[in-house]
Parts: structure tokens; C-alpha cells; sequence
């Protein structure tokens, strides 16, 4: 598929998931909700204050760290509108939800001390383009904390051959899973430091760069 039918697919899906996705009730969405608390622990390690989530989705991730830090500022981006209605009627302050493209980021240089994406990245079709994207709009120094999925170069070789294909036949847009020597590769090759790259349990990549 070429990456706009990849896009439209996610898109697609993401429209239907919006409506149970805060629910409590998102079947395998619900395993989305595992990335947040280390998300938090890995941002709370240095101070910040403006905050952009890439693939933000109905916001539950900003909702979690505007309930801890009202005062920050916060950014959630996603490619579905419907996503970003739900967001929006949230109504939390100092945060902005806006529809937009994670492999094209609508911000100016300089703009952010954190990126976070959770659970976005493997719907990517250009993943490289995210990585230079989120590099240019972070201040020097900041950090881009990353979390999705992996395993060994095995399991990951199965998921893509196998479990992808059944996905998008299924009106799922996931596009690809990468491997540990990937993503430190593809952060390393925008201008990244890699500070942390782990395989974690339940299939999860844990990411931590610095600009």
C-alpha cells in the first residue's frame, strides 16, 4: 500500500475507535493505557513545560499529566479528526488538540522541551520523517519519549509477515514493527542521543532521546 492508503486506513479505523475509546470498554485499545505511567516517570526525571503528544488520540495521556501539571503547556496532535473532537471537548486548560501529521509536524523550530508518542508509531508509513520532524521541533536539549512495539528480530519479522497483513485486510492501519537496532538507527541518523533504548516486557520499545 502506498502511505496515504496506509493513512486513510488509520484514519478509517481511528474515526470507529474514538467512540469507545475512553469507555473503559476499547477492547485492544485498552492495552494503550500500559505506555502512560512510564511515559510520566521518564518525563518527570528533568523539568518541562511545553509538551507536544504525537498520536495523541482522545487525549488521555495529557489528560493524565494536566491533572499532575495544570500549569504546563500541552499539545496534542492527531491525523483523525474525530479523535481530536472527542479531545477538544475536554475542554483542559493550557492544552491544544489539533489535527495534524506525525511525519509532519505543523510547529516552528524550537518549540517543545518534551515529544511523547505513544502507541502511534507503527502506523507511520515515512517513520524516518517522524524522527527528523520531532528533532527539529524540540529545543536543544529536550527530549522525544517514545514507546511502542518491538521484540526480538524474530518475533518482529512474524509480526511484520504475518500479523500486519491479517491487520490491514482486518481495516487496521497498522504499517510496520521495528527492531531495537531500528529505532536507534533512524533516532541516531536525524542527530539524536540515544540515552535509553529498551525491549520491555509485553512486547513494548522504550525509547528516550535527546536533541
Amino acid at each position: 500500500m502506498t502511505p496515504e492508503k496506509y493513512k486513510q486506513l488509520s484514519i478509517k479505523e481511528f474515526t470507529q475507535a474514538a467512540k469507545i475509546y475512553d469507555s473503559g470498554h476499547a477492547g485492544i485499545y485498552e492495552m494503550c493505557k500500559d505506555d502512560y505511567p512510564p511515559i510520566l516517570a521518564e518525563l518527570e526525571k528533568e523539568p518541562f513545560h511545553d509538551v507536544l503528544d504525537c498520536g495523541c488520540g482522545t487525549g488521555p495521556m495529557l489528560e493524565l499529566l494536566h491533572q499532575k501539571y495544570p500549569d504546563k503547556h500541552y499539545i496534542g496532535l492527531d491525523l483523525t479528526p474525530e479523535m481530536i473532537k472527542v479531545a477538544q471537548a475536554k475542554k483542559l486548560s493550557n492544552t491544544e488538540f489539533i489535527v495534524g501529521d506525525s511525519e509532519n509536524l505543523p510547529f516552528a523550530e524550537d518549540s517543545f522541551d518534551a515529544v511523547i508518542c505513544s502507541n502511534s508509531f507503527h502506523h507511520y508509513p515515512n517513520p524516518q520523517a517522524f524522527f527528523n520532524s520531532t528533532y527539529r521541533v524540540l529545543r536543544k536539549g529536550g527530549r522525544l519519549v517514545l514507546r511502542d512495539y518491538t521484540s526480538s528480530d524474530f518475533i518482529v519479522w512474524l509480526m511484520n509477515h504475518l500479523e500486519m497483513p491479517l491487520a490491514n485486510l482486518a481495516g487496521h492501519g497498522d504499517v510496520k514493527i521495528h527492531k531495537v537496532t531500528e529505532f536507534i538507527a533512524m533516532a541516531e541518523k536525524t542527530g539524536f542521543t540515544v540515552l535509553t533504548m529498551e525491549k520491555q516486557k509485553g512486547f513494548r520499545a522504550h525509547l528516550v532521546a535527546r536533541k
